[in-house]
């Protein structure tokens, strides 16, 4: 009977560590064009993960969905990322290539774009109506001003730190200085437990002038 009940009470507790809770929707609905909660929540694993202030995560990491309001599961989680597996990286940009990094993520907008880049530690504002690589008109790194000549850690999925999505242009063959284990579904899963309930609002990090 003491075996049935320690079994009972591992079998829940494995439960919890699985499941959290989101006090509004989380979507990836239009990732390859605008901010989504989604996109910000995964961001925001990562960069606790790997413990910068920075993440990127391109568009072409999610599928298209919506997690309601409620119970968070690793299922709802591995649904909207095309590889739930893959690992994380950490690389060093200066200011002035995380600025054209940027300028890439927002190049093509309003058209989607695959390699859409979903932020954290970021609020940039941009103009559509100007031309490629000059449309960001406001950039802030953790709430201060872009530095060109600094030094930046961010984190990303390992294919965008290899140079996935065209980046490759960017930041090319950027020495890897750290990376972690976990996939991005358990990297998520860690994040929601720790911080549930969640509430990403999908908005404020990447605005539209006008």
């Amino acid at each position: 009977m003491r075996l049935i009940t320690a079994l009972v009470a591992a079998l829940v507790f494995v439960g919890s560590v699985h499941a959290g809770e989101t006090t509004r929707p989380l979507t990836t609905a239009n990732a390859q064009r605008e901010e989504t909660s989604f996109g910000d929540l995964t961001a925001d694993a990562l960069v606790y993960a790997s413990k910068t202030t920075i993440a990127l995560v391109p568009a072409v990491s999610f599928k298209s969905g919506t997690i309601p309001v409620g119970e968070v599961t690793a299922d709802d989680v591995r649904d909207l990322l095309t590889k739930p597996d893959e690992t994380w990286a950490v690389i060093s940009l200066t200011g002035e290539q995380l600025r054209e990094t940027l300028e890439r993520s927002v190049s093509r907008a309003p058209q989607p774009h695959a390699g859409f880049l979903q932020v954290a530690g970021v609020t940039l504002t941009y103009d559509p109506e100007r031309p490629r690589n000059s449309r960001i008109v406001s950039l802030a790194i953790s709430g201060a001003e872009l530095q060109p000549t600094a030094e930046y850690e961010v984190a990303m999925p390992v294919s965008l730190a290899r140079g996935g999505s065209g980046y490759f242009t960017v930041f090319g063959q950027a020495p890897i200085i750290r990376s972690g284990t976990a996939g991005l579904v358990d990297v998520i899963m860690d994040y929601v437990n720790a911080r549930s309930p969640v509430n990403p609002t999908g908005q404020g990090r990447i605005n539209i002038a006008g």
